[in-house]
């Protein structure tokens, strides 16, 4: 069951396929009547490659990457080795429009980077270079403005202000949660079944939030200082989970970029083990696996377990020690001193149900939906708008899931704290109608139908190839 747009009172319109986006491109900002001072500085990414040789993830060795800023091309071949967002640069070397991607992801920092800028090597662009048609440029333009005064207006509300104390409570009830758990096991687990039972409940529980707690902290939307939330995420994902915040950073923001993109959305990065749409698996032999063609049935039950696993002692582990990232190893080491206290079983059963309850809610968002092909240039807001869906809000839906259910919002805004996601939603809806483009929205039980539909429709489709 797909999700319902909602929004869109005219029952005669059809918003505009996919296909029809197809031959999409960068465009070039340029409307004098914009205010920048209320509505930001515009940035547009594009990369020039200088060789002939074929571009390595990560890395910049034998070619030019440089970004388009205000009719110059600035050069940040040596800048992306320090960029702390890690290769999400390298997603815009086709020419798509970044404009609003800089402004969003360093939103409390935008100074900053536009001051980095001004040291870099730059030289002058020509309309030639750049080579958009214009009905691309025109509607792109008019995205790009539009989004640009929503924010401001948002701005003016104070919703893109964090709230420490919120951040406070949050934070507070997690640690009870977790902290009656480990009690509970280390004082009264081996003597009563029932309260070893709620303990396991309970740390599932706490790691679960902490997750959703660190997460947001990694969008510095916490304190609105970047230094703490950024403490405080290291922790919620080190000493409780056992994961690096660092090394989930430098792939998160690929995934806020460009959700659902075939090659760049890194959440779709999950074969072998898992395949959320047929064009993700490129190898035919691949799409013969048996864990393939049941993976509806095997995702709950081992593939969360598997990919958690895989974290834990494969891809974290290696990422902290090969960037020297000592505080994140150090919370992981705290971590895995618990297994003791816990007890090896106790702490399998809940990193397994922790997985479970992660990454069954995580893909609830976007997986079931189509993904971008290759070679198709999207505007942020088209992005966010075609392949994200929001959940219905409740009390309990919003606890559940962080208040990640307002996915649409948070892909627009994602340094805006995630509880007033819900205070922004009417004049999303409002945007998305004026631009004639869908705001899926359904409720938690159809997002989870729809997710594990998909997950079988692809299972069967690899079977018969």
């Amino acid at each position: 069951m797909s999700s319902t747009p909602e929004g869109l009172e005219d029952d005669s319109y059809s918003p505009p396929k996919l296909s029809s986006l197809e031959n999409m491109d960068l465009i070039k900002v340029s409307n004098p009547n914009l205010d920048a001072s209320d509505l930001r500085k515009r940035i547009i990414l594009t990369t020039t490659t200088s060789s002939v040789s074929e571009s390595v993830e990560g890395k910049c060795e034998g070619r030019k990457l440089e970004i388009l800023y205000e009719g110059y091309f600035y050069d940040v071949t040596e800048f992306i080795k320090r960029h702390p967002g890690g290769n999400i640069i390298e997603l815009y070397e086709n020419g798509e429009d970044a404009t609003i991607a800089i402004q969003q992801f360093h939103y409390r920092s935008l100074k900053m980077v536009l001051a980095r800028m001004k040291g870099l090597p730059k030289r002058p662009a020509t309309i030639e270079e750049i080579g958009l048609p214009t009905d691309v440029q025109a509607r792109h333009d008019e995205l790009t403005k539009d989004f640009l005064a929503l924010t401001a207006e948002l701005e003016s509300q104070g919703l893109m202000d964090a709230d420490p104390k919120r951040f406070l409570i949050r934070i507070l009830q997690s640690l009870i949660m977790f902290t009656c758990g480990l009690t509970m096991s280390f004082c009264l687990g081996d003597r009563c079944f029932i309260f070893r039972t709620v303990s396991v409940i309970l740390m599932t529980l706490a790691g679960g939030q902490y997750l959703w707690l660190g997460h947001e902290g990694g969008h510095n939307s916490f304190t609105g200082n970047p230094k703490i939330d950024r403490i405080v995420q290291i922790f919620s994902f080190g000493f409780v989970f056992g994961l690096s915040a660092s090394s989930w950073n430098s792939t998160h923001s690929e995934h806020h970029a460009m959700p659902q993109h075939e090659t760049k959305d890194s959440d779709l990065k999950t074969m072998p083990l898992i395949a959320f749409n047929r064009r993700l698996v490129r190898d035919p032999k691949q799409g013969s696996k048996f864990w393939l063609h049941y993976q509806h049935l095997l995702f709950v039950f081992c593939d969360t377990l598997i990919v958690t696993l895989t974290w834990k002692f494969n891809h974290h582990l290696k990422f902290v020690i090969n960037n020297k990232c000592w505080l994140d190893l150090f919370c992981m080491v705290c971590h895995y001193s618990l297994v003791p206290v816990l007890g090896l079983v106790d702490w399998m059963l809940i990193t397994w149900f922790g997985s479970i309850y992660v990454l069954g809610n995580l893909i609830l968002s976007h997986t079931h939906l189509p993904v971008v092909e290759q070679g198709k240039k999207l505007h942020w807001v088209e992005y966010s708008l075609y392949h994200t869906t929001n959940i219905r809000s409740s009390w309990w839906v919003d606890w559940w899931t962080g208040h990640l259910n307002y996915q649409i919002e948070h892909h627009l805004f994602p340094t805006m704290p995630e509880y007033k996601n819900k205070l922004c939603r009417d004049k999303v809806k409002a945007f998305a109608k004026k631009h004639g483009l869908p705001y899926h929205l359904c409720s938690y039980w159809e997002a989870v139908k729809s997710t594990y539909f998909n997950l079988e429709h692809v299972a069967n489709e690899l079977r018969h190839l």
